[in-house]
């Protein structure tokens, strides 16, 4: 979907954070931030999401959030330097605020031109539903 769509610019994609596991997802979360300073958001969330082990169950504990970071190749002082502040916390939480007061209640959620449109489904539920939006607009 990401080469058909988002490659070709006829699509973009608007991530928001919505943590609610516990510690562990909004560290995730703002790791995730950290690594996007580096322009490598999508690269960190692929590895985190991949090596997801269980709700609280340490696969996001900091030391494995580095080891993640080390495995996308990040700079991994400018990562520690990023991860001690603290700084995106507010980013996440006003995403989760967002998520919430637009009746997200599960992860993944998608919208699109504002519409929820459900969680995980197959390819071509989003197909479709992506090549009417763009039919309206003239895409």
């Amino acid at each position: 979907m990401i080469r058909e769509y988002v490659d070709t610019g006829r699509v973009n994609i608007l991530f928001r954070h919505f943590p609610f596991i516990g510690d562990e997802s909004w560290r995730a979360a703002e790791a995730s931030e950290c690594a996007a300073e580096q322009e490598r958001f999508h690269e960190y969330e692929e590895t985190v999401f991949v090596n997801w082990n269980g709700e609280n169950e340490g696969g996001y504990s900091d030391e494995n959030l580095r080891i993640f970071a080390e495995m996308t190749g990040l700079s991994m002082d400018q990562f520690d330097d990023c991860m001690s502040t603290n700084k995106y916390l507010p980013k996440v939480q006003a995403d989760r605020d967002a998520a919430i007061d637009a009746g997200v209640n599960s992860t993944p959620t998608f919208f699109l031109n504002g519409v929820n449109i459900g969680g995980l489904r197959d390819y071509g539920y989003y197909r479709v539903r992506i090549e009417e939006a763009l039919n309206e607009v003239g895409g």
